[in-house]
């Protein structure tokens, strides 16, 4: 049986055994096969070949019809990864419940002695981008965001602002009462993937902030020749986020609709 050490490394990390990477690659090449011809094709002892079969069965890599003899399939590898995505996300937002709803208020609990600030510094790219998508998940009303260009494709080629196509493509699929987007330019092709409830207007803008229901504010720049030179501020202090909700609006009310 010859399987590329990618092949055979990603398959271990799907959830498979030695064996149950060997059995399940014979299915493939073999198509409908009894135990005993996957043990003589796969390598895998004939003591061991139900065992493994019947974890397949579990993780849902194979099938199984019952008869005399009983045969089992592969499933397409297509179908077992969409099946294992599925099965990981559920279990990521399981655990990211209860870790949340047990610990968060503990956090927020935190005595006046060791909360000694409202403003935070976030350095590198994906400390910025995780609070940025971090604050837009928590957004209930109102999603006001101000960045130098909507055009995705130049974003992802600038090294220094490649991290805001993916809060970009996060405020697009965002549903809140208000969103409003401050940005230099829009390209035509976007213009047709935008909402129609989002607001855009444009003037000449070479920064990038965020301030989420005017209570979190998240101000990025960029700077230096490595990944520490991203800086980024981040606020729940009510007087910031009233501050950068003024300096917007103020920006808004001089800028042109698209």
């Amino acid at each position: 049986m010859s399987l590329s050490e990618g092949t055979l490394k990603a398959l271990k990390e799907l959830g498979l055994t030695e064996y149950e990477v060997q059995a399940y690659v014979a299915l493939v090449d073999g198509g409908m096969m009894s135990a005993s011809d996957i043990s003589t094709k796969s390598g895998v002892p004939f003591s061991r070949v139900y065992d493994v079969l019947g974890r397949l069965e579990e993780k849902g890599f194979i099938q199984i019809q019952r008869g005399r003899p009983t045969i089992y399939v592969a499933k397409s590898p297509q179908e077992i990864v969409r099946l294992v995505r599925l099965a990981w996300e559920e279990k990521l937002e399981n655990s990211s419940k209860i870790v949340v709803n047990e610990l968060q208020p503990r956090f927020e609990r935190e005595t006046p002695a060791t909360r000694t600030r409202d403003v935070w510094l976030l350095h590198g790219r994906p400390n910025i981008l995780a609070k940025a998508l971090e604050m837009l998940e928590g957004a209930r009303e109102e999603i006001l965001l101000n960045l130098p260009s909507l055009d995705k494709s130049l974003i992802a080629e600038d090294d220094e602002t490649e991290d805001l196509t993916e809060i970009v493509e996060s405020v697009l699929r965002h549903k809140v009462g208000k969103i409003c987007i401050l940005t230099s330019s829009v390209p035509p092709e976007m213009k047709d993937m935008i909402p129609p409830e989002i607001e855009i207007r444009c003037r000449d803008s070479y920064g990038a902030g965020l301030v989420v229901d005017r209570r979190e504010t998240l101000i990025m720049l960029a700077g230096g020749d490595s990944e520490s030179g991203f800086l980024g501020v981040f606020s729940s202090a009510p007087v910031f986020a009233a501050m950068a909700s003024s300096y917007f609006d103020n920006l808004w009310s001089q800028s042109e609709p698209i």
